[in-house]
């Protein structure tokens, strides 16, 4: 696979991947392990019960996440694919951190969000714009993002593309 090709590859997944409830779902199972469903609310404190709905049916959509039962309790726990997006996100995270991106005060929701749009994005220079970051830099975060691409891109694009085709139809 070409260099241009490749980065192409990555657009949709980190414009699907920095949806901010996904980002706490995953951090959060990873970090604590299963996660309650009636205990979301209390636990990822700031996002709206709607918001949590939908960012667990997107990592659900997404294989990302799947329901279980933890002890009888209904609960939510991470999926291979789940377990390795949490280290994605994890790499995009320490690297925002250590570049002080986008601010040096951000939260970690944030700095991951920050980290994969400049993943998506197209390299430096290239619309006249010159980053102040060094493109270069993102070797490591890049490279890790990559290689959840590479192991679980096949399923994950397709439930990208039929998610997009429920969104059309729903539009129409």
């Amino acid at each position: 696979m070409n260099t241009d090709t490749h980065a192409k590859s990555l657009v949709p997944a980190t414009a699907a991947l920095s949806h901010p409830g996904l980002i706490r779902i995953v951090s959060d199972i990873d970090d604590n392990g299963a996660l309650e469903r009636h205990l979301l609310s209390r636990t990822l404190t700031g996002l709206s019960r709607w918001q949590l709905r939908q960012a667990s049916a997107v990592g659900r959509a997404l294989g990302l996440l799947k329901a279980s039962t933890h002890g009888g309790i209904p609960s939510l726990v991470l999926t291979p694919a789940g377990e390795a997006l949490a280290e994605v996100y994890d790499t995009a995270a320490r690297w925002a951190r250590t570049h002080h991106h986008p601010s040096d005060v951000s939260d970690f929701v944030t700095r991951v969000q920050a980290t994969l749009t400049l993943l998506g994005s197209a390299p430096a220079g290239s619309n006249g714009h010159v980053l102040e970051l060094d493109y270069e830099s993102l070797d490591g975060p890049r490279t890790v993002l990559a290689s959840w691409v590479r192991d679980h891109g096949a399923t994950f694009a397709a439930q990208l593309t039929a998610a997009s085709q429920d969104e059309m139809e729903l539009a129409a």
